[in-house]
């Protein structure tokens, strides 16, 4: 019985919380001010009010002051009313989302948004 009460673990690869201010720019409907709450191998959420419809095409694109960019493609999965988004990234289109995953797990939560803030230039395309 306790262990049918027990949340069971889905995600494939581990969650790295960033809580990073992000801008979500709609193909043709423009921009909204969100949150990139955390990043996996496999996916993101996107803290955001914004109704986004299952299935709608997201590109994430990090770029660092130093020219390093980091990228991926996926696509929503679930939504959760007035509070965000989760995106499931291709699978052939992670490699360099794990070199950012690699790049920052060694800094402490409450330091990666500061630093991310001051060097990335985060754009997130909405399809």
């Amino acid at each position: 019985m306790l262990a049918a009460m027990v949340a069971t673990e889905q995600r494939q690869f581990p969650r790295l919380g960033l809580g990073l201010p992000v801008t979500l720019l709609f193909l043709g409907h423009g921009q909204v001010e969100a949150e990139l709450q955390d990043i996996s191998r496999g996916g993101c959420f996107f803290k955001s009010k914004l109704d986004v419809s299952l299935d709608r095409r997201i590109s994430v694109v990090l770029s660092a002051t130093g020219g390093k960019t980091c990228q991926a493609s996926g696509r929503v999965v679930r939504t959760v009313a007035y509070r965000g988004f989760a995106v499931l990234f291709d699978q052939d289109d992670t490699s360099s989302i794990d070199e950012f995953i690699a790049d920052i797990t060694p800094l402490h939560q409450e330091n990666r948004a500061a630093l991310l803030s001051s060097v990335l230039k985060p754009e997130i395309q909405i399809y």
